[in-house]
């Protein structure tokens, strides 16, 4: 089976920290992200998984390309593997915090936290976290 989500690497500009959520069933942190709901764009799930599990407002960046009411052309599309054999297709965002940034954890993680790139080395995350925070920072924070 299929399953359709978005997800979003989201980074304070100010410090270079990125966002990560320690997720219940793979007890290893990840960015906030979740399944697309009927009638939900891609960038609208990454908003409100971004806001859900972290507590954290975000603003996603990127273009719209080509015209200005299209949508933001995302960083990137996954293709993630789970245990019984099902795809997630995660459509992934980079984003900054708007506003408050201390996180609050939901109902849908053990904790969240910002981490430094050094900080990531120490934790337990997906190899492509660190693949991802590292482009991320180089492509769409330093032109900000």
């Amino acid at each position: 089976m299929r399953h359709f989500c978005a997800s979003v690497f989201v980074i304070n500009p100010d410090d270079k920290k990125i966002l990560l959520t320690k997720h219940k069933k793979f007890n290893r942190w990840t960015q906030p992200g979740g399944h697309i709901e009927h009638n939900e764009a891609p960038e609208e799930t990454a908003l409100r998984e971004a806001y859900e599990e972290t507590g954290i407002k975000v603003k996603l960046l990127g273009e719209r390309f080509p015209r200005e009411d299209d949508y933001i052309r995302p960083l990137g599309i996954q293709k993630n593997r789970g245990a019984q054999g099902d795809i997630h297709i995660d459509v992934i965002y980079a984003a900054v915090p708007v506003g408050n940034i201390e996180p609050k954890v939901s109902f849908e993680s053990t904790n969240v936290k910002w981490f430094s790139r050094e900080e990531l080395e120490h934790i337990n995350v997906f190899p492509d976290i660190k693949i991802t925070y590292d482009y991320v920072l180089k492509n769409y924070i330093k032109k900000n």
